[in-house]
C-alpha cells in the first residue's frame, strides 16, 4: 500500500507556522519577564534612626489614598516654627533612610519632613508596586496626612523626589493646589522609555531591538498587573505647573540620561530652578555636592514659601 507523500509546499508552510509560533512565544516571554521585572523590587531593611543624626521624630501610619487596606510607616520630623512641610519621596529599590542627610538638611533649614517608604519597600506592608502608576497615591496618602494630622496649610506642602520618586513626585503634585513646590531630583520623561532603556541596558539585545516588545510590555503590563505604562509619563504633565519646578541631574548619569531633563525642561511653561553636576552618576548629586545641592534646595524651597 502506497502512503501520500505531503507535498514540500505544505511542509514549507507547516514549519514557517512553527517558527513563527516560537517567536510569538518568545516575544510574550520576553515582555512577561520585562514587566515582572519593572514591578519587583529589591527590599532593604532600615538600619537607623533619625535619633542617630540629632533629630526629634515620631514613627506614623498611613493609607495611600484611596488604599486603605496598604498601611504605609515613615517618619515625622518636626521642624520648630516650620516654614512648611517637605514630603521626600524615595527611588526604587530603596527605603526612607536613603540619603538621610537631605532630610537632616531640610529639618536644619526649617522645614519639618515626612520621610516614608512607598509601598512594598522598606517597612511598608509588602504590596505590589506600580512602577510609578499607584506610587502617586502614596505620595497624595503622604500629603493628606500632613495636611490633616499635622497641621500643614495648604500651599505650604512640597515635594522632593529622587529617580523614580523624581517622576512620581511630578506625577502626583500637579492637580493638588496644596502642594507649593516639587524638587525633582533626576527625573524620568516617561515609564516606557525607562523600561526599554533598562532593556538594552540589562541585555545583550541591540538598541533597535528593544522598541520591538514595547507593544507587548504595554499589553502585559495591562493585562496581568494592571498598569498602564502610558499613564505614567511625567513629561506631560510638567507643562501644567503654574509655577517653577526644582530640577538636578548629573551630567554622567547612565540610567536616566541627562537628555530626559532636558525633555522635561523643554516642556515647563515656568522657566525651572535648575542645576546639571558634573561627574557624579545616577541620582548622586547630593552624595557628590552636598554642601551646593543642599543650598540649591532650600533657596528653592524657601522661594515657594515667599521667603
Amino acid at each position: 500500500m502506497n502512503l501520500p507523500v505531503p507535498s514540500r509546499p505544505r511542509t514549507r508552510l507547516a514549519l514557517a507556522a512553527a517558527v513563527l509560533a516560537a517567536l510569538a512565544l518568545l516575544y510574550v516571554l520576553a515582555s512577561c519577564y520585562i514587566v515582572n521585572q519593572a514591578v519587583v523590587v529589591e527590599v532593604h531593611p532600615l538600619e537607623e534612626s533619625p535619633d542617630e543624626y540629632g533629630l526629634v521624630y515620631e514613627d506614623v501610619e498611613f493609607s495611600p489614598r484611596g488604599w486603605p487596606e496598604i498601611t504605609l510607616r515613615g517618619w515625622w520630623l518636626p521642624a520648630e516654627d516650620a516654614k512648611g512641610t517637605v514630603i521626600r519621596v524615595h527611588g526604587i529599590d530603596s527605603n526612607r533612610e536613603t540619603q538621610f542627610g537631605i532630610a537632616q538638611a531640610l529639618v536644619e533649614g526649617g522645614y519639618s519632613v515626612l520621610v516614608f517608604d512607598l509601598r512594598g519597600h522598606g517597612e511598608s506592608d509588602t504590596a505590589q508596586t506600580g512602577a510609578g502608576q499607584f506610587e502617586q497615591d502614596d505620595v497624595l496618602g503622604a500629603l493628606d496626612y500632613a495636611l490633616n494630622e499635622r497641621g500643614t496649610e495648604p500651599g505650604r506642602a512640597l515635594l522632593h523626589g529622587t529617580s523614580l520618586g523624581a517622576g512620581v513626585a511630578l506625577l502626583a503634585g500637579v492637580d493638588e493646589p496644596a502642594v507649593g513646590g516639587v524638587f525633582a531630583d533626576s527625573p524620568f520623561t516617561s515609564l516606557g522609555d525607562m523600561l526599554i532603556r533598562e532593556v538594552t541596558r540589562r541585555s545583550s539585545l541591540p538598541e533597535w531591538a528593544g522598541p520591538l516588545l514595547r507593544p507587548g510590555i504595554e499589553t502585559m503590563a495591562r493585562a496581568a498587573k494592571g498598569i498602564d505604562i502610558n499613564s505614567v509619563r511625567p513629561v506631560d504633565v510638567v507643562g501644567e505647573y503654574d509655577y517653577p519646578l526644582g530640577l538636578v541631574h548629573c551630567r554622567s548619569d547612565d540610567r536616566i540620561p541627562i537628555r530626559q531633563m532636558a525633555r522635561i525642561r523643554a516642556e515647563v511653561e515656568h522657566p525651572p530652578r535648575m542645576t546639571i553636576y558634573e561627574n557624579c552618576p545616577h541620582a548622586d548629586g547630593w552624595d557628590e555636592y552636598p554642601d551646593h545641592y543642599e543650598a540649591f534646595m532650600l533657596d528653592y524651597f524657601d522661594e515657594r514659601m515667599g521667603l
